[in-house]
């Protein structure tokens, strides 16, 4: 059974001391696009990324992914079945979600996933104030690998999908 999430004091607290490990879902759909929300929250507050979230103490990467996706999205388990590891990433930023002032450092673990148009019609998107995202778009890979509004993290998530030589090297390094 994974932990319950930590008070904002003690999470300031393990943010600055500690690296954070977390999932992002690649979701693209079979016209080659990429679903990517608006963050409302910092780290990357107002940019464009993709839905995903923290593994918890005790919880096995098997059940964060399946609780990610179900809680983020209502996606269902089938389609984290063709989910691919698109490597280990390391995401560096100056603030984190509860402190401008204390730097967030996350080993991002992106899996990617082409759905199906069945599985891109039951996604639940939810946005608004209180959410992690204010609005959800689909956007062209192609786009999201140059825009300036998408967070870089993501146009290098982009750029690997669309790039199959990219992957297995090193190209997930640090950017």
């Amino acid at each position: 059974m994974s932990a319950p999430l930590l008070p904002s004091a003690q999470f300031s607290l393990a943010c600055a001391a500690l690296p954070l490990v977390s999932i992002d879902l690649v979701l693209t759909n079979v016209d080659g696009q990429l679903l990517l929300g608006k963050r409302n929250n910092a780290p990357a507050r107002d940019f464009w990324f993709t839905p995903g979230g923290r593994i918890r103490k005790n919880e096995p990467l098997a059940h964060a992914k399946l609780r990610i996706a179900r809680d983020e999205l209502g996606l269902p388990a089938s389609a984290l079945e063709r989910a691919m590891l698109m490597g280990a990433w390391d995401h560096f930023y100056s603030d984190s979600a509860f402190d401008p002032m204390v730097s967030t450092h996350y080993v991002n673990l992106p899996l990617w996933v082409q759905l199906t148009r069945e599985e891109e019609t039951t996604l639940q998107l939810p946005q608004g104030p209180s959410e992690q995202h204010s609005q959800w778009q689909w956007l062209p890979l192609s786009q999201a690998k140059e825009d300036q509004t998408v967070h870089q993290y993501v146009r290098a998530y982009a750029q690997w999908v669309l790039l199959p030589t990219s992957r297995g090297s090193l190209f997930e390094a640090t950017l």
